[in-house]
């Protein structure tokens, strides 16, 4: 049994039945592998081995990679590195992982952006899931929730109590399964992202006021691309689905041309 390290939050899963349908979910396809983030003590490790399919685990702590490997020999190829700047597989993958805390949103959106990414099964603290699942006007709603909208379909998958850990964390944790998508949306991406980034600046402002001076626009500029995307003048980030950013994205481009 490890000691958890407080700098990389560590909190170990011990619920076997969470591992199994966490596990379970992970559903790799021909051609795919797996990769697992932060392995810890290996609790999901060896059902993901069972699986069949080539898996890279990538473990920041050099102590718990070292136990890793000795662990499963070349079944598995552990990685020593952190997870938010580490390479990627470089062929389509399933990820999955009970991710720190202190680091799981940055993970989170690196993974789901990469193209070969085919679904990520991650634990993470239940408010960021709850975020990641929510709809306009809910109040987890927001940048984190669109950000995933550009790249992936969220759901819950279950919610677990600070005992399934050790040590328990403070909170409750939440299983999300994130499904790719082709694009939804016409605008540039990145583009897009600044937008609905730069509409969240300060979150019960209406948008006119956070967008005044974004990319040097004008109030009079902002009003008229709000009212060109079919939007209500005093619309606030919080009330707008990606669609709705969208327009409001390619009516600020076209004012550019």
């Amino acid at each position: 049994m490890s000691k958890p390290k407080k700098k990389w939050g560590q909190n170990f899963l011990r619920n076997r039945g969470a591992a199994e349908r966490i596990v379970a979910a992970v559903e790799p396809r021909d051609g795919e592998i797996v990769l697992e983030i932060g392995p810890g003590e290996g609790a999901l490790t060896e059902k993901l081995l069972d699986l069949g399919r080539p898996t890279v685990a990538i473990e920041i702590d050099p102590e718990l990679a070292a136990r890793m490997r000795s662990r499963f020999g070349d079944r598995l190829t552990v990685v020593n590195a952190d997870a938010i700047d580490a390479d990627l597989p470089q062929q389509p993958y399933r990820a999955v992982g009970n991710l720190p805390y202190n680091a799981g949103t940055p993970i989170l959106r690196r993974v789901i952006a990469d193209p070969r990414c085919r679904r990520a099964v991650f634990m993470l603290q239940k408010e960021v899931a709850e975020r990641l699942v929510a709809h306009p006007r809910d109040e987890p709603y927001g940048y984190l929730t669109l950000y995933a909208q550009l790249f992936a379909d969220s759901r819950i998958l279950m919610t677990l109590e600070p005992k399934s850990f050790h040590p328990a964390p403070k909170v409750r944790s939440a299983v999300v399964v994130l499904d790719p998508v082709p694009p939804r949306y016409t605008c540039d991406r990145e583009r897009l992202i600044a937008l609905i980034s730069a509409s969240f600046r300060m979150r019960r402002k209406k948008l006119v006021n956070n967008l005044t001076d974004w990319l040097d626009l004008s109030r009079d500029a902002v009003h008229e691309a709000i009212a060109a995307a079919g939007l209500p003048e005093g619309v606030r980030a919080e009330e707008m689905s990606l669609q709705e950013f969208d327009a409001l994205c390619r009516a600020i481009a076209h004012r550019e041309l």
